[in-house]
């Protein structure tokens, strides 16, 4: 019983994955309650803001950039969508759907931006000087394990 107690004291104590997790559903919550009075959830902000920024030919691109499954993206888009802050295009032979934000979304994100502005600084200033963009950089080299 002994081995099997070091075996769970080890993965607990080593396993980024687990403070990954932890961390991750920390600043969901964080995030998603800051964005709240705007009507948003940070993935939905995520996705608005990455439909602005990339003009994206297809849900498949989406996920890519945002490391998504094709599935949770489509189906946060029709939350968006339904809510009249994106448009999705008609389907082109390559049986693509361009997204894009229509102008309540632009205005949303906006909206959302003074919120997100907030909560961000909040993130920030839980680290001493340089070390935020030192863990965005650990953060970016994890990513590339995929």
């Amino acid at each position: 019983m002994d081995a099997f107690l070091d075996l769970v004291d080890d993965v607990v104590s080593r396993c980024s994955a687990v403070r990954t997790l932890r961390t991750a559903r920390a600043l969901t919550r964080h995030y998603d309650e800051a964005l709240r009075p705007v009507g948003l959830t940070i993935t939905q902000f995520t996705l608005l803001i990455t439909v602005a920024k990339a003009e994206p030919e297809s849900i498949s691109q989406i996920g890519e950039l945002l490391s998504m499954d094709r599935t949770s993206v489509s189906r946060n888009l029709k939350l968006l969508e339904k809510a009249g802050l994106i448009r999705r295009g008609n389907e082109s032979a390559a049986r693509k759907r361009p997204v894009e934000l229509t102008k309540v979304g632009r205005e949303r994100l906006s909206d959302a931006y003074t919120h997100w502005a907030k909560a961000q600084d909040l993130v920030e200033s839980k680290f001493t000087q340089g070390k935020f963009e030192q863990a965005m950089s650990s953060l970016r080299a994890l990513r590339e394990l995929t």
